[in-house]
Parts: C-alpha cells; sequence; structure tokens
C-alpha cells in the first residue's frame, strides 16, 4: 500500500508543479506578448514621425523612443530566459520523480515498491508483473 501512495503522492507532485509551470508559463508569454506589441506601437510611431517630419527630420526626434525599444527587446529576452529557468525547474523536479518511479516495480497484490528485475514481491512474495 505504501507504493501505491507513493506513486499517487509522485501524481500529486507532478499534476502541481504542471499546473503551476502552465500558469506561469501563460503570464510569461502574455507579458512576452505585451511587449512586442509595444515595440510594434512605438515603431509606428516612429514610422509616422519620420513621414509627418521627412523634409526637417532627425533622428534626435525619436531617440527615446528607439531606446524605449531596446529596453523593451531586453525585457522580452529576461522573459524567455525566465521561461527557459521554469522548463528547467519542471524536467529537474518531473524527471527526478520519473526516474525513481522507473527505478521500482510496484506489487500489484500489496503495493510495495520493488527493484526493476526480481520475480517476486520482496514484501508479500506474490509473483511481479511488469
Amino acid at each position: 500500500m505504501a507504493g501505491f501512495m507513493d506513486s499517487v503522492n509522485r501524481g500529486f507532485a507532478t499534476f502541481n508543479v504542471k499546473t503551476s509551470n502552465f500558469m506561469e508559463a501563460s503570464k510569461l508569454r502574455a507579458a512576452i506578448t505585451n511587449k512586442e506589441t509595444e515595440i510594434a506601437d512605438i515603431m509606428r510611431y516612429i514610422g509616422e514621425t519620420v513621414y509627418l517630419n521627412r523634409s526637417t527630420f532627425s533622428t534626435s526626434m525619436v531617440d527615446q523612443q528607439l531606446n524605449d525599444i531596446k529596453v523593451k527587446y531586453d525585457e522580452i529576452e529576461d522573459l524567455k530566459r525566465q521561461m527557459s529557468e521554469l522548463e528547467a525547474t519542471e524536467k529537474n523536479i518531473i524527471g527526478s520523480a520519473s526516474a525513481s518511479a522507473e527505478a521500482k516495480v510496484f506489487c500489484q497484490q500489496c503495493g510495495a515498491p520493488n527493484k526493476p528485475g526480481g520475480k517476486f514481491c520482496e514484501k508479500c512474495g506474490s509473483q511481479l508483473v511488469y
């Protein structure tokens, strides 16, 4: 029964990690989309400024907007880095849980964990089914 509870607990932990990471990744993707929209708006503004001031245009008219675009691209890179870290964390948590689950075979009779390759349960002696 302990093996069954370990399996259930691993399942809940996996579900919690995946749900939490999904929500966080969704927030990060939304933030990236917002930054990209802001960049597009700034670029549109720059284009209008250049067009409307084509006879007297100088880059100093849009220096602040160009700096804003660079800052937003840097912010997007940071958000993407956070997403990568989130994925790596999930793989470490879920991967280690999966590895420990794969390293054991659970008895169908009593639920006890057993080493792979065994023919009989170490706890109750029932034949292990693979």
